[in-house]
């Protein structure tokens, strides 16, 4: 019988959580150079990783994350000061920083279409 360990186990459903966003991100923005799905498979572990230091554990949550370090860098959370100021601040619930980097993502993203 072929059994799988928990840690197996998790590892699948965030590897099925990062190519969703993946798939997201292409489909959103078909005009962009797509990266390969192994390079974001392994950006996306990172930033699952830097998702959870900041509390941020459900898929949704999680998600939303990785959508804003594809578009604003692997490291916006440590660039940007208003991201670092949400983030790290512990009044936010989790959920409400996800929807906050939402918002965030759709201005920033607002605001580069106006400049075409």
């Amino acid at each position: 019988m072929f059994v799988l360990s928990q840690a197996q186990m998790d590892r699948l459903g965030e590897e099925d959580l990062i190519r969703a966003v993946h798939r997201y991100l292409a489909d959103r923005f078909p005009d962009a150079d797509p990266v390969p799905a192994d390079r974001f498979l392994a950006f996306g572990r990172d930033q699952l990783a830097r998702a959870e230091g900041h509390g941020l554990t459900t898929r949704w949550q999680v998600a939303c994350y990785i959508v804003a370090a594809a578009l604003a860098g692997d490291r916006f959370d440590e660039d940007s000061p208003a991201a670092r100021e949400v983030l790290a601040d512990p009044a936010m619930t989790a959920d409400r920083k996800a929807e906050w980097l939402t918002e965030w993502v759709d201005a920033m993203i607002a605001a580069l279409s106006q400049r075409d």
